[in-house]
């Protein structure tokens, strides 16, 4: 659940805090006593100096006002945050994206289906040797291809405000938003971005490409 944010009279909010569900960012801050929803739904993604860069539609919604949209808006990637824990089994996602659209590994797999056991570390077990990645550090739960991403965090093109009716600066904020799936298309949203993200890391244009064309074709479901 995310936390309303109060904004006092004049002043700037810094960070709106969102969950994912489905494929739209959803979260509020709370202005004057009043709540304000705000939704954001991504309709492309593109890389920009190395950069993934998303623009979309956000909306703003308070009590006894219509809702009001910002169209287009971008939302540039500056951080991440990883998962901790066993990330879930990827469905079978969009047809015709072969780099992402997979089902769980064997190793995955492996890893949701055993039952409680002792920790040596994580992803360590009393009864298993350790495995090891190509550089001979040992594999844990949230490495390689049981990696994920729990958080985002974009920063967002200027807003104005005043033609939104809302008495705070919006100029810079920046957006956090929970990978905590809920839903079906949630959960491929997280493995999808999660691709995106190890494969600028890892600089890898094959799989960059692949990585945002299954993220398109997701955001147009």
């Amino acid at each position: 659940m995310f936390t309303a944010i109060n904004i006092r009279q004049h002043s700037k909010l810094h960070t709106l805090h969102t969950v994912i569900r489905g494929r739209v960012f959803d979260g509020q801050f709370e202005a004057h006593g009043k709540v304000v929803r705000v939704n954001f739904v991504p309709v492309k993604a593109e890389v920009k100096d190395r950069r993934l860069v998303l623009t979309g539609k956000m909306g703003f919604t308070s009590p006894m006002q219509p809702a009001r949209y910002v169209d287009p808006i971008t939302a540039t990637l500056l951080a991440t945050q990883g998962g901790v824990g066993t990330s879930a089994v990827r469905r079978q996602l969009l047809a015709g994206t072969a780099q992402t659209a997979q089902t769980a590994t064997s190793d995955q797999k492996l890893e949701q289906e055993k039952g409680p056991e002792t920790d040596l570390q994580p992803g360590l077990h009393s009864f298993e040797p350790p495995r090891y990645d190509q550089s001979g550090r040992p594999e844990v739960e949230s490495t390689e291809a049981l990696a994920f991403v729990g958080v985002l965090y974009f920063k967002l093109s200027a807003i104005d405000n005043r033609a939104l009716g809302i008495n705070v600066d919006l100029s810079e904020v920046q957006l956090g938003v929970r990978l905590a799936p809920t839903d079906d298309l949630a959960r491929d949203m997280q493995f999808l971005f999660s691709d995106v993200v190890m494969a600028l890391h890892d600089n890898s244009n094959e799989s960059l490409r692949s990585s945002l064309e299954g993220l398109n074709e997701a955001f147009r479901f």
